[in-house]
């Protein structure tokens, strides 16, 4: 039967991936990028088989079941989504599906290729459909106005090629795709039915973006490449860096230098740079870029901030791997001077600090660390405005910590007191984010010393922010600093012992403590401290008598 047109969804087939001379035959390919589409054909079941035609409709693609995995491959399934035991239209009384269902998976190419010999070509990774489903590669032709005139089928089989050639008429319409045939399922029943697994063929070579990286040293970074394309795919890594540029190898610790992921264990500061990957195959060649920065244990161990008081005298390209600027920021040394003056920059600690300007409205630097629901947090940094550039007018600046969840929408904001026109000059004052704002940066929610990441939450920005309206003048920020409080404790008995389990980040040391009386004066150590890692931490002990109440600290 023909697949029955739903005009609203027909969308005109692109001629990329066809071979390009006006002789040559067009051919296709399963492709990713191109409009597929879905139509559901139901029959009544006759005999145990397909029985008479009942209607037909637009069908969603994963609803079929018809799905890409990624970039590599297209899977088939049978039809799961009609099962309703409660509708006897759909379900027998013994539970087996009422309907045989005709589902198809297809580009619908218009007119565009009428009057042509059509060729529809790919591979198969296997086909493990049991009786009585089963599935074909199909041209289907019809007339400009949809009328059925007949199509070209070849079975599916594990690890075989197919090729389905056409003549289509002048004039008329070129469907190609699949067809997966059988009674609607039981989805619980859906392991034990089989598949259609599909090679894909993408002509283009495309490469995905990478993923920059911050980790501790001693720690081990990857970077995975995804790429889109004809296999087979060859790889190649280098690492770039301000002064250098090396093609990697395996060996030490590196793996992974010819293949899709690279991994590197162990870091140290000099792997800290852009990793580049090269990708090719017989269609072209391609690459993508990241940055690794790789964050001091020391520094790790006492602040969540890449380089919190911009040591490095550089802003980085990306948030996610250090401070990151817009508007007036510059980083300034103790050789600088005050804009306008002869007095040296004053620092807090080290040679650096950073000052932040009016040039824009909006001026500032920050950056990003991940985050995660529960997590609590405290914030601070030391602010500087010289008299010889004192801010004025209405001019502010503060410092506000936002937590954003996975689409980058900010869910709550926690602000400090302002820097503005009445801030004491020439001091260096610590502030804390204690003012708590919704996400529209404006509905008070009250005041807090401690932030507490809300649901949802994947990410916290530390940001300083400079509101320039009409005034001048600079704002010295140093000494920035991030902390994650102690982690939520959670005991449980297992059978004479009791489990205490606690989340832990890489870099502090964790001690477990008790009292079997919170009215006691002091928490007694269980055991040694034990070194965060990233991983959750579980401690045994022998359940005793009467109530014991336990604490963990994290000493940083």
């Amino acid at each position: 039967m023909p697949i029955k047109p739903n005009l609203l969804a027909l969308v005109l087939c692109v001629a990329g991936g066809l071979a390009t001379s006006s002789n040559a035959q067009p051919t296709f390919y399963v492709e990713t990028n191109k409009p597929w589409l879905g139509w559901m054909n139901v029959y009544s079941i006759s005999g145990g088989s397909q029985g008479s035609y009942l209607w037909g409709s637009a069908w969603g693609t994963t609803n079929l079941i018809a799905v890409f995995d990624g970039t590599n491959t297209l899977t088939l399934l049978p039809n799961t989504n009609t099962y309703n035991p409660a509708d006897p239209y759909w379900v027998n009384p013994d539970g087996t599906g009422a309907k045989w269902m005709e589902a198809n998976f297809y580009v619908d190419c218009g007119t565009a290729y009428g009057g042509q010999t059509v060729v529809f070509t790919g591979e198969v990774f296997s086909n493990t459909l049991v009786h009585p489903y089963s599935a074909v590669a199909f041209i289907k032709e019809f007339t400009p106005g949809y009328g059925w005139i007949g199509m070209s089928i070849e079975p599916l089989y594990s690890e075989s090629a197919f090729t389905v050639t056409r003549t289509i008429g002048p004039g008329n319409i070129c469907q190609y795709g699949f067809m997966l045939t059988g009674p609607n399922a039981n989805p619980t029943n859906l392991p034990n039915l089989g598949k259609v697994v599909i090679a894909v063929q993408n002509p283009a070579l495309a490469v995905l973006p990478l993923a920059n990286q911050a980790v501790v040293e001693g720690q081990t970074a990857i970077f995975t490449v995804t790429a889109q394309g004809t296999a087979p795919f060859n790889y190649r890594w280098a690492h770039v860096t301000a002064t250098s540029s090396n093609v990697l190898a395996n060996g030490g610790r590196i793996a992974g230098a010819t293949t899709h992921s690279l991994t590197i264990s162990n870091v140290t500061s000099a792997d800290a740079g852009a990793y580049w990957v090269t990708v090719w195959n017989n269609a072209g060649t391609n690459s993508v870029w990241a940055y690794l920065e790789v964050i001091p244990l020391e520094v790790a161990r006492t602040n969540l901030l890449i380089d919190p008081g911009f040591e490095k005298g550089a802003f980085a390209p990306m948030p996610d791997i250090g401070w990151f600027n817009f508007g007036g920021a510059a980083i300034q040394n103790t050789n600088d001077f005050y804009y306008g003056s002869e007095t040296h920059v004053a620092v807090v600690e080290g040679t650096n600090c950073c000052q932040i300007y009016a040039q824009a409205e909006w001026n500032g630097v920050f950056q990003d660390r991940p985050a995660a629901p529960g997590e609590v947090y405290t914030a601070k940094a030391w602010f500087l405005t010289p008299a010889e550039d004192k801010i004025s007018e209405n001019n502010v600046c503060f410092l506000e910590v936002q937590f954003r969840d996975a689409a980058d929408a900010v869910l709550v904001q926690y602000a400090s007191a302002m820097v503005d026109a009445n801030f004491p000059a020439n001091t260096w004052v610590q502030l804390m984010p204690t003012n708590i704002r919704a996400g529209d940066f404006i509905t008070p929610l009250g005041t807090a010393d401690y932030m507490v990441a809300p649901p949802g939450t994947a990410k916290v920005r530390f940001q300083i922010t400079y509101r320039s309206v009409g005034g001048r003048g600079s704002v010295y920020v140093d000494g920035a600093e991030l902390k994650l409080r102690a982690p939520v404790v959670a005991a449980q008995r297992s059978g004479t012992n009791v489990v205490i389990s606690f989340p832990t980040r890489y870099g502090p040391q964790y001690q477990l403590y008790y009292k079997t009386n919170l009215a006691d004066p002091a928490w007694v150590p269980i055991g040694t401290q034990v070194q965060g890692d990233g991983r959750v931490k579980s401690i045994q002990e022998p359940v005793g008598p009467g109530t014991r109440f336990y604490t963990v600290n994290a000493r940083y």
